[in-house]
C-alpha cells in the first residue's frame, strides 16, 4: 500500500522537550521551515478557561514528496526523541497554514483565538510565504 507523499508539513514542538539551541539544529536541515510565535495564550477547547501547554506551529517544507514519518524521524534525530509526536500534511492552503501561525487564518478568527504578532514568526533558510501561494 502506497503512503501519502507531500512537500509541505506541519507540526508542534514544545519547550520543554527540545533543545535550547533547535532553532539553529532546524536551519542546518537547509529547506524553508517558518515557526510561529510561542503560542502561550492559547485557550483550551475544553472549558475556554484554562490555558493550553506553551508550543510552537512549524511548517516545514521537503525538497521533495516524502512522507510525514520521514519527516517525524528527521526532525527526532536533530532534536531529540521526545521533541516530535505528529507531523500533518499542510491539507489546507499552505497561505491559510502560515496565517494560522499567528491566528489570523479565518478559523482561528471565527473562533476567537488569541492573535499573535506575525513581526515574531521566525523563518529559516529562504522560507519565503509568497512561493508557496498559487493564484
Amino acid at each position: 500500500m502506497a503512503k501519502d507523499k507531500a512537500r509541505y508539513f506541519t507540526f508542534l514542538l514544545y519547550p520543554e522537550s527540545i533543545p535550547a539551541d533547535w532553532k539553529q539544529r532546524l536551519e542546518l536541515i537547509g529547506v524553508p521551515i517558518a515557526i510561529s510565535p510561542l503560542h502561550d495564550k492559547d485557550k483550551s477547547d475544553v472549558d475556554g478557561q484554562t490555558y493550553k501547554k506553551a508550543h510552537y506551529h512549524v511548517i516545514y517544507v521537503a525538497r521533495n514528496p516524502v512522507t510525514p514519518e520521514s519527516v517525524r524521524i528527521k526532525i527526532k534525530r536533530l532534536l531529540g526523541d521526545k521533541s516530535i509526536a505528529k507531523v500533518q500534511i499542510v491539507i489546507r492552503s499552505m497561505e491559510s497554514m502560515y496565517l494560522y501561525l499567528t491566528h489570523e487564518s479565518k478559523d482561528a478568527v471565527e473562533k476567537k483565538k488569541h492573535k499573535y504578532s506575525k513581526h515574531d514568526i521566525t523563518l529559516l533558510n529562504n522560507f519565503d510565504i509568497d512561493r508557496y501561494i498559487t493564484l
